[in-house]
């Protein structure tokens, strides 16, 4: 005994067969696999044989199992293949890019779709399984499947999952080219400066305040921020502006940090970025470290 079912594609036809000619060999699927080419489509027929026996006692199970295998190779196909051409096209279509930024943006949408963590726990695992469900839910009325169609009228919501992820890369992208440009333009800043100062020594307390100290371990924090003007719109400053504001008015030559505190991890990287090879940490403790 058998049945079957009609898998249709244009694109996809490789790596379908694939993923069901590896589930058959690995999990004794009892599948056999036509390939028929139909002009630029390809129609795949899966015949599944069943024994005399289970057609009569366990025939609406056994379909059920076959169509999840299915189910299961055209989603991990949309996941490998299709998600990196459909993400290539929002690209081009939305966010119009050089071609080599466009390359990077794409990885970094791959890489976050696939790899890195994300606000959704197994972000991977939970898209193959919205898709794995919602293809065995048309296999149970159709014995005729086209992946290019399911996706395009079926699909809806996890093609908004994925046009939301493109749009979250993009803007982090954009943010992280902003930052890079805001850091040149600082360092380009600081190195047409005359250094007021040889060794700035910079100390934060285990209650996140910074002090400024000379070469000789003398405060001088209020000598420099004094001579800062941040106008009517001080409060507009952070703490931590402000500290990043007195390094680049004074552009030592050399800057060490003596830190106490958990915090201040991206102003500090700030520091670091900005006076490129000047920077270093104190970490055997001094004299320094003991006013803070």
């Amino acid at each position: 005994m058998e049945h079957s079912v009609q898998l249709g594609t244009q694109y996809y036809r490789e790596s379908i067969c694939q993923r069901l000619r590896e589930l058959r060999d690995q999990e004794e699927l009892p599948v056999i696999i036509h390939e028929y080419q139909q002009g630029k489509r390809w129609l795949i027929d899966c015949e599944f044989q069943i024994s005399s026996e289970e057609y009569g006692k366990e025939q609406n199970t056994l379909k059920r199992i076959h169509s999840y295998y299915l189910a299961n190779a055209l989603a991990e196909t949309i996941l490998r293949h299709w998600e990196k051409d459909h993400v290539r096209w929002l690209l081009k279509k939305k966010y119009p890019m050089k071609k080599e930024e466009s390359e990077q943006v794409l990885d970094k949408v791959l890489n976050y779709l696939n790899q890195s963590p994300s606000e959704w726990t197994n972000y991977r695992i939970n898209r193959k399984t919205t898709l794995i469900n919602q293809i065995v839910a048309c296999l149970e009325t159709e014995s005729f499947f086209d992946i290019e169609g399911f996706l395009r009228f079926r699909a809806q919501d996890y093609k908004e999952e994925i046009k939301k992820a493109v749009a979250h890369v993009v803007d982090e992208h954009i943010l992280e080219k902003e930052y890079i440009d805001f850091i040149e333009l600082l360092k380009h800043f600081v190195d047409s400066q005359e250094p007021r100062m040889d060794t700035l020594h910079v100390g934060i307390s285990s209650e996140g305040k910074f002090n400024l100290y000379n070469e000789e371990g003398k405060k001088v924090t209020k000598q420099y921020m004094d001579d800062l003007s941040f106008g009517t719109a001080e409060n507009e400053f952070s703490y931590e502006d402000m500290l990043v504001s007195a390094l680049i008015a004074v552009a030592p030559r050399k800057i060490v940090l003596h830190i106490r505190y958990s915090g201040y991890k991206d102003t500090l990287q700030t520091i670091v970025n900005v006076f490129d090879g000047r920077v270093s940490y104190c970490s055997d403790g001094c004299l320094i470290c003991e006013k803070i």
